[in-house]
């Protein structure tokens, strides 16, 4: 069992998060789970694929943002991430602009550190 550090994953949250403002596919690729399952405000559940399609297909634009780690909780090899975001973008053309919270699951997949589980929502203004 690999151990994991809240270094590690505050590093690989600052990975995520640069990977989402770039729309970089290759590293999101890299960083989300095959597996993936997320959680949207609306209870739709997504995977890696509509996500990276998203980005691909340039549906979500992150214009400006910013991050906070609220919280980081290690349990054995897997880790627990609370993340607030501020950011201001469009999604399908539609602007969007708010703070939103997101919790993900990290785990050691092959030796690279990947998001298995995610939930976010818009926080109220």
């Amino acid at each position: 069992m690999d151990k994991i550090t809240k270094e590690e994953i505050a590093e690989a949250e600052n990975q995520l998060f640069l990977a989402q403002l770039a729309s970089n596919v290759d590293a999101l690729d890299l960083l989300l789970y095959d597996h993936l399952v997320a959680v949207a405000p609306d209870g739709q559940m997504l995977t890696k694929e509509m996500d990276l399609n998203a980005h691909r297909s340039k549906a979500m634009i992150i214009e400006n943002a910013s991050t906070e780690i609220d919280e980081i909780r290690i349990i054995g090899d897997t880790a627990l991430s609370v993340i607030t975001m501020t950011a201001k973008g469009k999604v399908m053309g539609a602007p969007l602009e708010g703070k939103f919270r997101y919790f993900r699951v990290w785990k050691r997949i092959d030796d690279t550190l990947k998001v298995v589980g995610a939930s976010f929502m818009q926080l109220p203004q």
